[in-house]
């Protein structure tokens, strides 16, 4: 779980913001050139045209991950995009320097919208 911290000595790990519960993978990823990636969960595996598409995703857009076609379906809560493929989902939430990606089995796509909302706010307040 997100902890907040009241001053400088406690930092978190750019890791523990992809530590998303119902997310089997996670990446932060920069909005740089390469969207180079700061921190993951499991073994995320996206290349770099995979991650580029991810972070300039909208709705009715493709995307992919490990070669798994993925629709990007819609604007959910909080400014993330949903997009499901045949068996998995995809939470992106981008901001002002970097995204947040997120991907489950279908079965978990509430809970993952949910973390990935979660998650994101403390990157969001901090100016990320």
């Amino acid at each position: 779980e997100i902890k907040r911290y009241q001053n400088r000595e406690n930092k978190m790990s750019w890791n523990d913001y992809c530590n998303m519960p119902s997310a089997s993978v996670a990446a932060l990823c920069g909005l740089d050139a390469k969207n180079t990636v700061w921190g993951k969960k499991g073994d995320f595996k996206a290349s770099e045209q995979e991650l580029a598409k991810m972070v300039k995703a909208g709705p009715g857009t493709m995307c992919s991950y490990c070669g798994e076609k993925i629709m990007i379906v819609k604007e959910v809560e909080g400014g993330s995009w949903f997009g499901a493929s045949q068996k998995n989902c995809i939470v992106i939430k981008k901001l002002k320097k970097c995204a947040l990606i997120g991907i489950c089995s279908k079965d978990a796509k509430d809970k993952l919208i949910a973390d990935v909302i979660k998650f994101s706010a403390p990157l969001a307040q901090g100016g990320y």
